[in-house]
């Protein structure tokens, strides 16, 4: 019965999803799990999902139907951390701006300024967090897998990138005060992941890792058996998500929060694996169990 439901992606499976993550967010303030709930949070969350949405659709990175934005939903409510607005959430949303160019890269049109776009907007991630410059290779890989890559496909990112740090230096140079923008250049971090050793971080990645790992299981033999467009966007996926994790492990703060890096990769990933599931039942059982664990939190 579910999986009949979220099969098709008309507007009100949207809003039935959209209402679940404001029931998730709500709770969670209630439950003292989120400092705040207001209107600002809500429009930057619907203009996150609705980004997050546009690139799998347009692209293709799933069939048609709303398992990617079910999962990326049921995602947030198992970690209620990441429901804030802070650097991390605005770094992870001009990431998701990013990638939208990267994937793009599949069509012919418009190349050079799609790889200049991208560029740009990771140039803008950095000077947001700059270790997010990790996933800068999947610009080039896009390249190698869709286009032909020459000379002009390669320094366009480059010049993409530079172009809001030149800014940016231009800026603190005219108030003098460079040392703040030499501060991004400080790659020295701290590995101290003892945050995540709490229940709620240790069951979320474990069951996500879970899912991610019976996916690749599932979908990589049968997409890398045909050449196709899809073919290319799944090993760009996997790439985008090993990347991510590094991300993970390199950032000099953890609050929680960062974990929304992972949201928009890892429930691709998922989404792929559960369409293949060809029993119903089988499927409906996966998202009941999936929902209930997500409420584990709000009542413990």
């Amino acid at each position: 019965m579910l999986t009949n439901f979220f099969s098709n992606t008309k507007p009100f499976t949207s809003f039935v999803l959209i209402s679940l993550f404001f029931c998730y967010a709500i709770s969670a303030f209630f439950s003292d799990l989120i400092s705040e709930f207001n209107i600002s949070l809500g429009f930057w969350f619907l203009v996150l999902f609705g980004l997050a949405n546009f690139i799998n659709s347009r692209n293709n990175l799933t069939f048609d139907n709303s398992y990617f934005f079910l999962i990326f939903i049921i995602l947030i409510g198992h970690v209620p951390s990441v429901i804030r607005i802070d650097s991390f959430f605005f770094s992870n949303l001009v990431l998701l701006i990013y990638v939208r160019r990267v994937y793009s890269l599949q069509s012919s049109k418009n190349i050079i300024k799609k790889l200049f776009d991208s560029g740009f907007w990771m140039g803008v991630s950095f000077l947001i967090e700059p270790f997010t410059i990790v996933l800068f290779p999947l610009t080039l890989l896009s390249s190698i897998l869709h286009q032909h890559l020459d000379y002009r496909k390669l320094i366009t990112p480059i010049f993409g990138i530079i172009t809001p740090i030149i800014l940016f230096y231009t800026y603190h140079f005219w108030y003098d005060s460079p040392q703040e923008f030499y501060t991004l250049f400080n790659f020295l971090t701290y590995y101290d992941f003892s945050i995540y050793n709490a229940f709620i971080y240790k069951y979320f990645l474990g069951t996500v890792f879970l899912l991610i790992f019976i996916s690749f299981v599932l979908k990589t033999p049968k997409t890398l058996s045909i050449n196709n467009t899809f073919r290319k966007n799944w090993i760009l996926v996997c790439f985008h998500l090993f990347l991510t994790i590094v991300l993970m492990l390199i950032l000099k703060e953890r609050t929680g929060s960062e974990i929304a890096y992972l949201l928009f990769p890892c429930a691709i990933v998922i989404a792929n694996g559960f369409e293949l599931i060809r029993k119903k039942w089988y499927s409906d059982i996966i998202l009941i169990l999936l929902f209930l664990s997500s409420l584990l939190h709000y009542f413990m």
